[in-house]
């Protein structure tokens, strides 16, 4: 019940529509046509207020239009246009403002009287002030532009959750993303309402009808409490936790992170192709781990746009090492996707280029193995450009940081859906994934790849899985461990060694995990230059290594951690 029944009652009851349109990047025109025709369903369902993601006008970072005058004029305008209409219907309208480069919030028009709000700018300044904003705010707009990683949504709404059954403040998110670019950043977008202790939030892009737009909200009556001292931007943040598996959170369920990532995964390969105008991609299917999950990515992606799976080009590329195992993997997940799989064999071109260089196209070194690599993405990005594609990239974290790929073969693509994800990570998710109905007939296949091991299968063998990777590098729980300390918590070498040490107990000893770390440390220096080059990715996870912020200079000594180690 709202409007005037409800306030006979001594009841304020607000009507508030959040808006709802997958964005086009830096095409103002389109998204503000898509933002009326939202404003003229507000209008017609006698809503009160009208809620609009920060930043939906433009759907990116501004970059190298930062400041650019002209572009914050043009994005006012458009603004205004917006608000002009809402408030002739008496509206208020809840957005952002383009101001130095930097979206900030902005409110226009007012709620009922008595009535007192706060529009939130970041999940940072929102949650370290949290108890002070909820206890004067009966309404929190959440329409925050910001970075979202796996697993954020999750503890975000605990969150939320716990401050209004405390304070009684109502929280109405209306946050940006959909439709978004998703190089690097990936924003979260949601949708809903939190109050009395309750959540309604969806995910923006999980089939979200004009049904679930549209809410009625009582206006709340504070509640006089007094602050317990809870760090809610603690609560609302991801705990260190030193585990055999630490990349995926400790206060976030296994399951729902791991489908929380693929969603992402697959909601940013979809908003790549659908801003782009693709109805194509290429991947390469070696029957391993990595192009598996992206298989299922993409094969998701093209389910959320609706597209034609002919425009799914698979194709396995058979050399000098490849296994009957892995190829028969292959076609396995390809039947079980109802999916036609191409194959072209590169041995006798890639021996052709060995010869060509003076080699004897027989001793298996680095040359005979990295040739194979680069046929095979030669031939990907061709037949990319042959019908209409872009090549997807399948390289994980654990590869990515250790520098684990051919530079010029598989650390090129066109985008890259794993870079975020380890190899530990991606064995814990497929399970869960492959549950998905949608996954019933390649089940089986995909519980054949877990059970087989890493293998960049580039030397000639007798049929069987000769080379593995963990034995040429280290078990990538290990790795992956290394990664976490590394990257999140930035401990000092000399802790790692024994933190690991701890986890391990009994699995690893001390020299060894002294070794591997050593190893690490050189691969990660140098693997670097493959970094700084990498294709583009959405950045999903708090681990990740995209951007320069996480870079390590190409041309740095690795030293500097390893002395650490040796003053053990």
């Amino acid at each position: 019940m709202c409007g005037a029944d409800c306030r006979r009652k001594g009841v304020i009851c607000m009507k508030i529509y959040i808006s709802n349109f997958r964005t086009k990047p830096m095409d103002i025109n389109a998204n503000l046509a898509q933002a009326m025709a939202q404003l003229e369903c507000c209008i017609s369902s006698g809503c009160d207020v009208f809620v609009l993601p920060c930043g939906c006008l433009l759907g990116a970072k501004a970059g190298v239009l930062d400041n650019a005058h002209w572009l914050e004029k043009c994005y006012s305008e458009k603004l205004m246009q917006i608000v002009s209409k809402a408030q002739q219907h008496g509206i208020a309208v809840v957005t952002d403002s383009l101001e130095g480069g930097v979206f900030a919030p902005y409110m226009a028009g007012n709620l009922p009287a008595q009535t007192s709000c706060f529009v939130a700018q970041s999940s940072g300044e929102f949650f370290e002030n949290a108890a002070e904003i909820c206890k004067n705010s009966h309404f929190v707009f959440i329409s925050w532009m910001e970075k979202g990683v796996a697993g954020q949504k999750s503890v975000w709404i605990e969150t939320l959750t716990a401050l209004s059954e405390r304070y009684g403040t109502i929280f109405v998110l209306g946050t940006a993303g959909y439709g978004y670019s998703t190089h690097p950043d990936f924003y979260m977008p949601l949708i809903g309402v939190v109050a009395d202790g309750k959540a309604e939030v969806y995910r923006n892009f999980d089939g979200i009808t004009s049904a679930k737009q549209i809410f009625d909200v009582d206006v709340p009556v504070l509640k006089s409490v007094e602050e317990d001292g809870t760090d809610y931007r603690s609560m609302a943040s991801f705990p260190v936790c030193y585990s055999t598996n630490p990349l995926i959170p400790a206060n976030v369920s296994e399951k729902e992170y791991c489908l929380d990532l693929f969603d992402m995964q697959c909601e940013a390969l979809a908003n790549r192709l659908a801003n782009i105008k693709c109805k194509s991609i290429v991947l390469s299917l070696s029957g391993g781990l990595d192009s598996t999950m992206a298989l299922l990515v993409a094969a998701r992606a093209f389910d959320m746009l609706g597209l034609d799976k002919s425009g799914m080009h698979i194709v396995t590329q058979p050399g000098f090492g490849t296994s009957g195992t892995t190829k028969g993997l292959a076609y396995d997940l390809c039947e079980g996707l109802d999916l036609p799989l191409r194959q072209i064999d590169i041995t006798d071109t890639c021996r052709a280029a060995l010869l060509s260089i003076g080699h004897d196209g027989v001793t298996p070194d680095v040359t005979f193995e990295n040739v194979q690599a680069r046929i095979r993405t030669v031939n990907a990005l061709n037949l990319a450009n042959h019908t209409g594609a872009i090549m997807v990239g399948t390289g994980d974290l654990s590869e990515v940081a250790l520098g684990f790929s051919t530079f010029g073969g598989d650390q090129i693509a066109s985008y890259n859906v794993n870079s975020c994800v380890s190899k530990t990570v991606m064995r814990t998710m497929l399970p869960y994934v492959v549950e998905m109905e949608m996954f019933s007939g390649v089940k089986q296949a995909v519980y054949n790849v877990l059970n087989i091991p890493v293998s960049p299968e580039l030397v000639p063998h007798g049929g069987e899985i000769l080379q593995k990777t963990e034995d040429i590098l280290a078990p990538y729980k290990l790795i992956d461990f290394f990664i976490y300390c590394t990257v999140v918590t930035r401990i000092a070498p000399s802790q790692i060694v024994k933190k690991a040490h701890e986890v391990f107990e009994g699995e690893f000893t001390a020299e060894y995990i002294t070794e591997k770390l050593k190893m690490f440390y050189w691969k990660f220096g140098v693997g670097q230059f493959k970094r700084s080059c990498a294709p583009e990715c959405a950045d999903l996870t708090h681990p990740s290594l995209v951007g320069r912020e996480k870079a390590f200079p190409s041309d740095g000594s690795a030293l500097l951690y390893i002395q650490d180690m040796e003053q053990m």
